[in-house]
């Protein structure tokens, strides 16, 4: 980030960070805006060494707050999936009529 973009430079280290708060509270559209964003303001200049490895440290905690979420959620699926395959079960073992199956749709 050179001096000729000083509030350039500033925009991108508030993207960064709000990204970062964004990704703790899984809001994964504002990740990507401020991310698209601040794509736009990296390609019109050029970052020092040092900035641009303190921009990286903060990807990484938004990389790992994606690994995260993706984990828990994949989790939460199979613990869901067989929680309804198990009340099936039951349903077929009681004789019962099979409800309509419910299907849930996340946009991560």
């Amino acid at each position: 980030m050179s001096l000729r973009g000083g509030n350039s430079q500033a925009d991108i280290v508030r993207l960064t960070k709000t990204a970062v708060e964004a990704a703790e509270r899984g809001q994964w559209d504002a990740v990507a805006r401020c991310y698209g964003e601040r794509g736009a303001l990296l390609a019109a200049m050029q970052t020092p060494l040092q900035e641009a490895s303190d921009l990286l440290k903060l990807d990484e905690q938004i990389r790992d707050r994606v690994r995260t979420a993706q984990a828990v959620l994949v989790s939460l699926l199979g613990e869901a999936a067989a929680t309804r395959q198990r009340l099936h079960g039951l349903q077929q073992r009681l004789g019962g009529q099979p409800s309509t199956p419910v299907t849930v749709s996340m946009k991560a």
